[in-house]
């Protein structure tokens, strides 16, 4: 049977692509729950049905490929197909998305996607086509089946909460963190379906706050938030001892995370019984 490529149509098609994307990478080492970038792209005033390409083998989809972005900036996901399509599409669904994103029309200038270390065959296709490797940040992962949990010191106010707020991460970060960093994660998390928050407080005052995705097909959770005081060097292990104890009622079997921007941190994680298990690699390509 002929295959059939159309973009985007509507709203159902966000529930196919959440849907394909689950099932082709359930298998990828520690890859991340989806996040909810499509919808909100989907709502903006520079989304073009055309940055999302779908492949139908008559009413059974076999690939897509898709983009989101901002001004010039386009983070270009890869054309993941089923297998038995690879050479017949991959190459078709990225003409036919990156071709759009790079025309003059829409005006993509640079293009991003992130990929983890153990991931060589998407990370060779995006080589392929003029990416190269701009930034590779450590991925430590907890196994919770096989550690115990850290104490939980009686100086903090500890709370579990099931919606990530801004505002909370903020009135922690700003007092710790570069402004630089400080914006570039309050675009990333809009991006996050987080599905809780533990937060601290000493005295009334808020010392931490961190946030949680959970992937339920695959049992792997996220540590993505992370915004401490400086001057409260306890407060991360109490923390990750009440994330410990929520993440196993749910089922998870491994926490991982990047502190690349915690002081300390990957010492700190190590002493908890945290592994390097991989690295989160930054492929760009620039058209300048």
């Amino acid at each position: 049977m002929k295959i059939i490529l159309r973009n985007y149509i509507g709203p159902e098609d966000l529930v196919l692509q959440h849907e394909f994307w689950v099932s082709v990478t359930h298998e990828l080492p520690w890859c991340w729950k989806p996040t909810i970038s499509p919808l909100f792209y989907s709502k903006s005033n520079q989304f073009d049905p055309r940055s999302r390409c779908f492949a139908f083998n008559g009413n059974h989809m076999v690939g897509y490929m898709s983009f989101t972005g901002e001004g010039e900036f386009v983070s270009l996901g890869y054309p993941w197909v089923l297998p038995g399509y690879v050479e017949e599409l991959q190459e078709k669904l990225y003409d036919a998305v990156y071709g759009f994103a790079s025309s003059p029309e829409y005006g993509g200038r640079v293009f991003a996607q992130r990929m983890r270390q153990q991931w060589t065959a998407q990370i060779s296709f995006f080589k392929e086509h003029g990416f190269s490797i701009q930034r590779n940040d450590d991925i430590f992962a907890l196994n919770l089946s096989s550690t115990g949990s850290p104490s939980i010191s009686s100086s903090y106010d500890i709370a579990i909460g099931h919606n990530f707020k801004w505002e909370g991460f903020c009135e922690v970060a700003t007092t710790c963190m570069t402004a630089d960093k400080f914006n570039s994660f309050k675009i990333y998390f809009s991006s996050v379906n987080f599905d809780f928050i533990v937060k601290a407080s000493a005295q009334s005052r808020l010392v931490a706050y961190l946030g949680f995705t959970i992937r339920s097909d695959t049992g792997y959770s996220e540590l993505i938030a992370i915004a401490l005081q400086p001057a409260e060097e306890g407060v991360l292990g109490s923390c990750m001892a009440v994330a410990i104890n929520e993440l196993r009622s749910r089922n998870v079997s491994f926490l991982g995370t990047n502190v690349s921007h915690v002081e300390g941190g990957s010492q700190f994680l190590s002493q908890l019984g945290f592994e390097k298990v991989s690295e989160e690699l930054l492929l760009v390509k620039k058209l300048y």
